[in-house]
């Protein structure tokens, strides 16, 4: 009856350890999870992370973004794959407003992140619509998508994916007085700043009141000069570019 007993007692020590070794190798299998490290830079209508870009003031074609990504855990001694979709939700399309993502994307070994370059595309179109593409973050055999949401401000936000807005609307710059520049437009604004070699970004927050009621004056003394000459400046729309009433 011992042996009996001490031969269960043996079976069920060895039966513990097996167990705790699979407990423990799954533990220390366990994968790391990927996400967007900045996630929660800013919180927009459909809960994504997103990112703003504008064209509006660029004189560039094209616009790289750089899209964080990072993993949890320690580094390792070897590259690892990790997955990066299109959601189909995106408005922009791919090789129309942005280069197609790459099929792959590595986290390099003894590294704990990687930078997805987005590359935008600017067309005519996004004068007037704004456009938007969502990447996705997908498991794999070296990943994870557990930590898919973080606590900012008190809202949870989404860490595996990210929104990226963009457009070319000309917004007026918050320091334009109609009555000094006329009424506001996208090829006005430009051929100011082209004209006074300043920036619409001057013009947004850098200009003294002083400039802003001397310079319409010289802009429309120069559009004066250029219609005796008969070279009148006009609108898109056809009509005679003018300054504002203040600056006649």
């Amino acid at each position: 009856m011992k042996k009996v007993i001490y031969k269960i007692a043996i079976l069920f020590v060895a039966v513990s350890l097996v167990s705790c070794e699979k407990g423990l190798m799954n533990f220390d299998n366990k994968l790391a999870d990927v996400y967007f490290s900045d996630a929660g830079r800013s919180i927009n209508a459909l809960a994504f992370d997103s990112l703003y870009v504008s064209f509006s003031y660029s004189k560039s074609q094209d616009s790289i973004r750089d899209v964080i990504v990072a993993v949890t855990g320690s580094p390792v001694d070897h590259d690892r794959a990790y997955k990066a979709v299109i959601n189909p939700l995106s408005t922009a399309i791919s090789g129309t407003h942005f280069e197609a993502l790459p099929q792959n994307f590595i986290i390099s070994k003894n590294k704990l992140s990687d930078t997805i370059k987005l590359k935008l595309l600017r067309t005519p179109e996004m004068q007037t619509n704004s456009y938007f593409v969502i990447i996705d973050l997908v498991s794999n055999e070296n990943f994870g998508t557990n930590l898919s949401t973080r606590l900012i401000a008190g809202k949870p936000l989404k860490t595996i994916s990210t929104k990226i807005l963009f457009n070319d609307i000309v917004r007026k710059p918050k320091l334009w007085i109609d009555s000094y520049w006329g009424v506001f437009t996208r090829k006005k604004l430009f051929y100011v700043c082209d004209f006074l070699e300043i920036t619409p970004e001057y013009m947004d927050a850098g200009m003294s009141v002083a400039e802003n009621s001397a310079l319409p004056k010289i802009v429309q003394r120069h559009l004066n000069t250029l219609k005796a000459a008969g070279k009148t400046v006009y609108e898109d729309d056809n009509t005679e570019m003018k300054m504002g009433p203040s600056a006649q």
